[in-house]
């Protein structure tokens, strides 16, 4: 009983793991043919209102981009953003440990809402929240936070 609990749970964490990517290759299909990308360096995925495959590539001259490509609706275009205009992951960080004493970081990523590119902060603070921050991809500044109070220690 106790080897088949240990099987199926095994197959659940790779089915699991596989979903995640599932469409990759796809996406990153999509975007070498339909942009001026010539290398794709990573994928990520977002989940919001929208999901989104998020590409970080380079084009023919060297020039850092990321693409947000839509999965749910086909006919909705590309949203491409050249990485020099952005503040950098790097940053927003260094910005969120000044703001942000005694906090555990759990992700940045970049997210898409209603259509505005943000990082994705998503950490715990001091009090023990979830805390999910979304801030301007091109400066930084707020565009909103949910903070999750812990309902069971």
């Amino acid at each position: 009983m106790l080897v088949s609990c240990f099987i199926y749970g095994g197959f659940l964490y790779h089915d699991i793991q596989t979903s995640k990517t599932t469409g990759f290759s796809y996406t990153k299909n999509k975007v070498l043919h339909e942009t001026e990308l010539q290398e794709v360096d990573s994928i990520s995925r977002f989940q919001g209102k929208t999901e989104y495959h998020v590409v970080r590539g380079s084009t023919k001259k060297g020039e850092d981009k990321f693409v947000f490509v839509p999965i749910d609706k086909e006919s909705e275009k590309l949203t491409i953003i050249d990485a020099s205009k952005m503040i950098s992951k790097k940053n927003i960080m260094e910005q969120w440990k000044q703001q942000c004493n005694n906090c555990e970081l759990v992700e940045i990523i970049p997210a898409m809402v209603k259509d505005k590119p943000l990082w994705e902060l998503t950490y715990k603070d001091s009090s023990g929240r979830y805390i999910f921050d979304y801030l301007s991809i091109y400066d930084g500044t707020r565009y909103e936070q949910f903070r999750l109070k812990s309902m069971f220690n």
